[in-house]
């Protein structure tokens, strides 16, 4: 990692020099920042919506550490390096009454995400051309604060500035998310970055895309090349697949992550005491098991817990080590709240039964699964909806009359599987509205924007987000047409007339064979698409 931050000065070196030191460490900084801000502009990355930095989702794993985040209702969001704006317009959309501020050096990308926003009729979100070398206290606080894929790919002394804002522009009870490479998994990566680096070379008065193109033809020639040659095959396949994960990138992604000047990985326990430094104390991965060990089979949690000694931060290290993590998302708070911060892995049964649940993947129940109270969350869990511990209990009830619940068990079954990811988990609930005739209707900043995204050629630039912030896909000019006439309170019939007078839809079998999807089937599949968007509202009384 660069250690420009850390430079030492000459002793005795009078005032004068001082000043001219810090100036043209200024201006190097400055230097480095116009080639970043260039670099982004000439190969624009698609701003797409990431869950993990949902404020739902940042809520719920701050409460499940023991903390008390702000509600998400009129919330105080901040993200820096928002590009396009992708990532906190959707939460936006989702949040009228919160206000959200994005901040990035690219002129252009401010300026379209500006335009897409008012196409959109947005008031709660600004973009900002801004370096973030300039936020002060005049800047305000914020109760959330997101720095995605921005921490690794910025010189130290921005590094140290975004760390010091998650401090000084958070709120009392604010959450920072800052994300970012890490050591050990990266040092698997580093070396096709080299080469890629190395190659570069000969082309380097080339525009960023052409050398992204050239590079990874030389990558590729690489790992052809390796596999030419048995004894590299077999005893290298590992660097072989690597290799083909970066070819099959987005060029866009490539280009930043392999040929950008910064990318610097570091150990978590680096980016821990960073943080720290910058009074800041650290909750914990986003991915809870990174954070959590009690998921893991017993002789492994006794060796990795034996190693940590009681240090939650050796506990992570040692997990990254074994687990050959490249990658984190770290959820900070200010330094004040870190006797709060509950690090035994202990959940408390009030905390769970006030979040809200929703299955990662729906998958069925397993043959081999014989537990009742299991089967009973996976059945629950496979309606694809929402829910909470007392639906569980409720489920239980209608299925098994007079079968005693062991609470216990169903908070600990709940909680290994957030751990492992197969529950997301979120402290607020987003009401999923049914359509009923004459009784719902979807307010207009929802059919704005995606008129903007799929009418005015915003998906060049942005992506669709839910209300948790997933991405969306494959809504297209049947599903805005038919939110069209939603605006108002209406029927099915009515929708259906329309439809047939205006549309017809066409789809093809994978033996490439045409057929034509009868409106009625084509509405009701958008009908429970927009459910599950919670595009809709109910008429208030």
């Amino acid at each position: 990692m660069k250690q420009e931050s850390k430079q030492k000065k000459n002793v005795g070196t009078s005032v004068m020099g001082n000043d001219i030191e810090t100036t043209q460490n200024t201006m190097h900084v400055l230097d480095e920042n116009k080639v970043l801000k260039k670099s982004y502009e000439d190969v624009v990355y698609i701003s797409q919506p990431f869950g993990a930095t949902s404020l739902n989702t940042l809520a719920a794993r701050a409460l499940l550490f023991g903390l008390n985040p702000v509600s998400l209702k009129k919330a105080r969001v901040l993200e820096l390096g928002c590009s396009f704006g992708g990532n906190i317009i959707s939460q936006a959309l989702y949040y009228p009454e919160a206000s959200f501020t994005g901040i990035d050096l690219s002129s252009s990308q401010i300026k379209m995400g500006n335009e897409l926003i008012a196409s959109m009729g947005l008031s709660n979100i600004h973009l900002l051309e801004k370096d973030i070398l300039d936020i002060d206290d005049s800047f305000g606080t914020f109760d959330y604060i997101i720095v995605h894929g921005i921490w690794s790919w910025v010189p130290d002394v921005v590094k140290d500035k975004i760390l010091s804002i998650c401090n000084k522009n958070l709120s009392d009870n604010g959450v920072a998310y800052v994300s970012y490479n890490t050591y050990p998994g990266w040092k698997r990566l580093e070396q096709y970055r080299e080469i890629m680096q190395y190659a570069e070379q000969k082309e380097l008065e080339l525009p960023l895309m052409e050398r992204t193109l050239y590079t990874k033809n030389i990558l590729k020639l690489v790992a052809d090349t390796m596999g030419m040659d048995n004894r590299i095959s077999q005893k290298a396949s590992y660097k072989i697949d690597n290799i083909q994960n970066v070819l099959s990138s987005n060029d866009y992604y490539v280009a930043h992550e392999y040929l950008e000047p910064f990318n610097d990985p570091v150990y978590v326990h680096e980016f821990i005491k960073r943080a720290n430094d910058q009074d800041c104390a650290y909750i914990g991965d986003v991915f809870l098991s990174r954070s959590f060990i009690s998921w893991l089979p017993e002789d492994i949690h006794d060796n990795i817990a034996q190693l940590a000694n009681d240090d939650y931060i050796a506990k992570e290290q040692y997990y990254d080590y074994i687990y050959d993590t490249q990658f984190r998302m770290s959820l900070l708070t200010k330094n004040k709240h870190t006797k709060k911060i509950v690090r035994n892995e202990r959940v408390s049964i009030d905390v769970l039964s006030k979040l809200y649940y929703c299955s990662v993947v729906n998958t069925g129940i397993p043959s081999n699964m014989t537990d009742s109270i299991h089967i009973a969350i996976k059945e629950v869990m496979d309606r694809g909806d929402i829910f909470t511990i007392q639906d569980i209990v409720d489920h239980i009830h209608r299925k098994l009359p007079g079968y005693t619940i062991e609470m216990d068990r169903v908070y600990s079954r709940l909680l290994y599987l957030i751990i492992v990811d197969n529950l997301d988990m979120y402290a607020e609930p987003y009401e999923r509205v049914a359509f009923e005739d004459n009784k719902v209707y979807i307010p207009q900043r929802f059919i704005d924007f995606i008129s903007t995204i799929v009418e005015k050629e915003g998906s060049s630039y942005i992506g669709i987000g839910d209300m948790y912030n997933k991405v969306q896909q494959d809504i297209d000019n049947g599903f805005l047409f038919v939110i069209k006439q939603m605006v108002e309170p209406t029927t099915r019939e009515k929708i259906l007339a329309i439809m047939d007078d205006n549309i017809t839809v066409q789809r093809h079998t994978r033996d490439n064979i045409d057929f034509i999807v009868p409106n009625k089937v084509y509405l009701e599949e958008i009908l429970q698409r927009i459910r599950m968007l919670g595009f809709l509202h109910k008429i208030e009384d």
